[in-house]
């Protein structure tokens, strides 16, 4: 029998807190068990899905394609660490991509369901195709992705120029009963060759938002392509002022 991890020792092996350890099981991102009101879990297991995160990460490096850094003028670094808090916070993912729907950033917060989808060529084109339509957007528009599921997305300027998409994705909208509406996923699965069976389990990991929390996230999404932008504009004004130190040096 595999060895089997207290939540304490899941904790300092992952290098997250208890709160941290127990959203992901709630949201079915980590796998484990209960034995007598107690979280146990299996180390082969825990190992194979670390495994499976590398692999993912791995994925999405290969695949982000990113556009040349002239061409997109954010430090992708700072974007990330302010996206990852913005997911967090707001309990869904994020991304950032450039005008053609490709990602410059690894996606935050990511749900289990996303993270099928997203594990075919086919699906990551169709995400593709959901962010590039926020190159669109001046403001936050909620649309349907080809999911089911709702995407904000709006443009980000730097420089009075489009440079790049930010999205807040992953999520669905609330019915009357407070449950997430989304779709029968089976025309879907079949489409990207998942296994329909797991894809339908892993709805569940996909949050449910009301109206009021829907434009809570646009408000915040246009917040987010502010700040963006502040940090784009920022990082023009310095490699300008570094170019005219460049040319003073050569004279």
């Amino acid at each position: 029998m595999s060895e089997l991890l207290t939540t304490r020792e899941l904790q300092n092996l992952l290098k997250v807190d208890r709160i941290t350890i127990y959203r992901m099981l709630e949201q079915g991102r980590l796998p484990g068990f209960k034995v007598g009101g107690q979280w146990r879990f299996s180390r082969r297991e825990i190992e194979e899905w670390l495994e499976a995160q590398r692999d993912a990460l791995a994925l999405a490096d290969e695949t982000a394609a990113p556009a040349p850094a002239e061409s997109v003028p954010l430090p992708l670094r700072c974007v990330q660490n302010v996206q990852d808090v913005f997911a967090e916070a707001l309990d869904i993912a994020a991304v950032t991509t450039d005008l053609a729907g490709n990602p410059l950033t690894r996606a935050s917060h990511p749900c289990a369901f996303c993270d099928a989808v997203l594990s075919t060529a086919e699906g990551r084109r169709r995400c593709a195709e959901t962010w590039r339509a926020g190159a669109g957007a001046s403001s936050p528009v909620v649309r349907p992705c080809h999911a089911g599921l709702r995407c904000v997305s709006v443009l980000v300027r730097a420089g009075g120029s489009p440079v790049a998409v930010f999205s807040a994705c992953q999520f669905a909208e609330a019915n009357g009963a407070g449950e997430g509406g989304i779709p029968d996923v089976r025309p879907l699965a079949a489409a990207l060759g998942l296994d329909a069976e797991d894809l339908m389990a892993r709805r569940a990991a996909v949050r449910a938002l009301g109206p009021s929390e829907v434009s809570r996230v646009a408000r915040l999404v246009q917040r987010m392509s502010v700040t963006l932008a502040e940090i784009g504009d920022e990082r023009l004004a310095l490699l300008g002022r570094l170019e005219r130190i460049a040319e003073m040096t050569r004279v």
